[in-house]
């Protein structure tokens, strides 16, 4: 939970999100930027998976100072509300440090590339003891996988990977379970069925092999195997995944939105 900085779209005074919450709350667009930095640096600061327990909607607005702006982003989909805590959908993707390693070597690639070569030689025989140390600090701190060199000049195929075996239904997860099956029109889980359908999710997909068992989106295997997940007590809906047949099925459509 490092406080430090936090990642924000350049164009974001015109998203149409933004322009959203601008009529429903009556403002400017810089006063409304500001509120996004100010619940997104809540969560950076305070959240490690993009829950905020114990915060409702009010709690959040007291903080930043603003009544009513929680209920603005929960109408775009930028919070959301399960009764119990605030979540913040799609937080490891902007949030949190995975996803500030991502943005730095994104930068550190394009300034790399913008250096002349002459330029880069002079900054070479410029670097000191110092700054040598630094630079192999920072490559023993890089991520340990890397793209696939292109061949004759094609983009690398990118490649999926196998649920991690430490993998366990979280409250943000079942959060973005519960709203896939409410877009999908389908009956709402209660905690003890969704739970067991993260079980299912996690035992079968730990027990997959090949390529199917690998992945470019968990988070969208999850919303898939949510909307597809058999109805409580009977009612009426699609099938899920109580058969190896109907989890065939999802192996296949999960890779539609993983991808």
């Amino acid at each position: 939970m490092a406080a430090d900085w936090i990642k924000m779209r350049c164009e974001l005074q015109t998203h149409p999100k933004v322009v959203r919450i601008l009529s429903a709350t009556n403002s400017d667009k810089f006063r409304v930027i500001g509120g996004l930095h100010a619940v997104w640096s809540i969560f950076d600061a305070h959240s490690t998976d993009g829950v905020l327990l114990g915060y409702k909607p009010e709690a959040m607005d007291a903080v930043i100072g603003w009544p009513g702006f929680s209920k603005a982003m929960i109408e775009v989909e930028w919070l959301s509300f399960n009764g119990q805590a605030i979540v913040m959908p799609e937080f490891s993707s902007h949030n949190g440090q995975s996803a500030k390693r991502r943005a730095e070597d994104q930068k550190r690639k394009r300034n790399g590339r913008k250096v002349p070569a002459q330029d880069a030689d002079e900054i070479r025989t410029e670097c000191g003891p110092e700054e040598i140390r630094e630079e192999k600090k920072d490559k023993d701190l890089a991520p340990l996988t890397t793209e696939p060199a292109a061949p004759s000049g094609k983009p690398a195929a990118k490649r999926g990977s196998r649920l991690p075996e430490d993998w366990t239904l979280t409250d943000a997860l079942a959060a973005l379970g519960a709203k896939a099956r409410k877009d999908a029109e389908m009956p709402e889980l209660t905690a003890v069925e969704m739970r067991t359908e993260g079980e299912k999710f996690r035992d079968y997909w730990h027990s997959a092999s090949g390529a199917k068992s690998m992945k470019l989106n968990w988070e969208g295997a999850w919303r898939n195997w949510c909307r597809n997940a058999s109805s409580p007590k009977g009612a009426a809906g699609r099938s899920g995944f109580s058969s190896v047949a109907a989890s065939a099925r999802m192996a296949v459509t999960a890779d539609d939105e993983a991808t």
